[in-house]
């Protein structure tokens, strides 16, 4: 009876003062525009103030970190993406401890799900996977990849391709999606990973060639780009964001923030915003999430084990 009344005047003084999104990657990234939109449009339900601070590096275990180990007050939360489960995974893979453990967090909701795009410089000369297939086997090592860094939310889905077709592309980890999807777009790769609507520009325009979509199902605004399933080859990888608050903070403040996001994603102007970033809303609510993340886990976990371990580039 004493923690339940404890817990209702949580509820009814949150939140007293601003409240503080941790996005764990640098900014300007699909993550970070996500991540705006969202504190922006939730100040209204939530009646304070919520601002975003970046807290990018090391496949975003640092900003992770600083939220684990934040109060338990719900005036901290988290927005990550698949490297959250990622880094655990690594630290085990590496037999050491993690910076950081799942269990230190409970989920919210799922914001956003958006499948990667296969990115192809022209100079490859592929148009589509079948050719990228090709390519690689006939030059083992020789088509050179880019990601956010090794392990990371970019490398993960062109290493699951390479586990399903037994291609083996040159691996250059880079300090984020931003720079390599740069290295791409320069001539410097030949295949990167990223999210549509940052890709999408630039495919339209002709200096980059959409190859396929990691998704279970096209979507906006690559309905003519074929998903790998398409393709034949059987991976399904989504770069998400899940809102995340530490473990221990009180059921009630839990069930302010959970309706106030609820409200948010129900709201037209949000709705809008996030289709004009050319991501993709998926709601999703914490108890569906919780079987969603143990799947996601199980995947990354094979993947992670698939790469092995990389000393030079695993994360700090």
């Amino acid at each position: 009876a004493v923690t339940a009344r404890a817990q209702t005047a949580a509820a009814d003084a949150y939140p007293a003062k601003p409240i503080t999104i941790i996005n764990p990657n640098a900014p300007g990234g699909i993550v970070d525009i996500v991540a705006r939109t969202f504190a922006t449009a939730i100040q209204k339900p939530i009646k304070q103030s919520v601002i975003v601070v970046n807290r990018g590096g090391a496949n975003g275990a640092i900003g992770t970190q600083a939220a684990a180990v934040a109060p338990s007050d719900g005036y901290t939360l988290l927005l990550s993406t698949p490297s959250f489960l990622a880094v655990p995974e690594i630290d085990k893979l590496f037999e050491k401890a993690s910076v950081y453990a799942v269990d230190q967090f409970v989920p919210i909701a799922r914001i956003t799900s958006d499948p990667t795009v296969v990115i192809a410089h022209p100079s490859l000369g592929a148009s589509t996977m079948a050719d990228l297939i090709a390519t690689a086997k006939a030059r083992p090592d020789g088509v050179v990849m880019a990601s956010s860094g090794t392990y990371g939310a970019t490398h993960l889905p062109l290493a699951m391709i390479e586990m399903k077709t037994g291609i083996r592309m040159r691996h250059v980890a880079t300090s984020g999606g931003g720079p390599a999807f740069a290295m791409t777009l320069g001539g410097h790769s030949q295949i990167v990973a990223s999210a549509p609507g940052v890709a999408f520009p630039q495919i339209q325009a002709g200096k980059l060639r959409a190859l396929a979509q990691t998704g279970g199902a096209r979507v906006n605004p690559l309905t003519e780009t074929p998903t790998l399933k398409e393709s034949g080859i059987d991976v399904e990888f989504y770069l998400w964001t899940v809102l995340f608050a530490p473990a221990k903070t009180p059921t009630a403040v839990l069930r302010v923030i959970a309706e106030a996001t609820r409200q948010v994603v129900q709201d037209e102007q949000f709705r809008a915003a996030i289709a004009k970033s050319n991501s993709n809303l998926a709601y999703a609510e914490a108890d569906e999430l919780r079987g969603f993340l143990a799947r996601e886990t199980a995947a990354i976990s094979a993947t992670i084990r698939y790469i092995g371990k990389i000393e030079d580039d695993k994360p700090k």
